[in-house]
């Protein structure tokens, strides 16, 4: 009933924030990007990459692995942040 209700105002131009149903399913949207993309999470796991192979914990092949792997999340973690801010931004305007 809610998303037909939904759809029946944004047809007709009418958007109300807190009772769109859209506008909510694009907080949680946001919210689960900066989850899984959390560059301060991933810059802490590349740091433990490190220190463990420094330790002598983990082996060459296995630091260079994971360090590939870890730098790749972090250009698209911060490719998606930029384009998530930007996107943020217009909104605001």
């Amino acid at each position: 009933m809610i998303l037909i209700d939904d759809l029946i105002l944004r047809t007709f131009g009418i958007s109300l924030k807190p009772f769109d149903l859209i506008w909510v399913m694009e907080l949680m949207k946001d919210y689960a990007l900066k989850e899984k993309y959390n560059l301060k999470k991933i810059n802490n796991q590349i740091k433990e990459n490190n220190l463990l192979f420094e330790i002598g914990e983990i082996s060459k092949e296995e630091y260079d692995g994971k360090k590939e792997l870890l730098t790749e999340r972090l250009t698209t973690a911060k490719e998606i942040m930029e384009n998530l801010s930007e996107v943020q931004i217009r909104e605001i305007k």
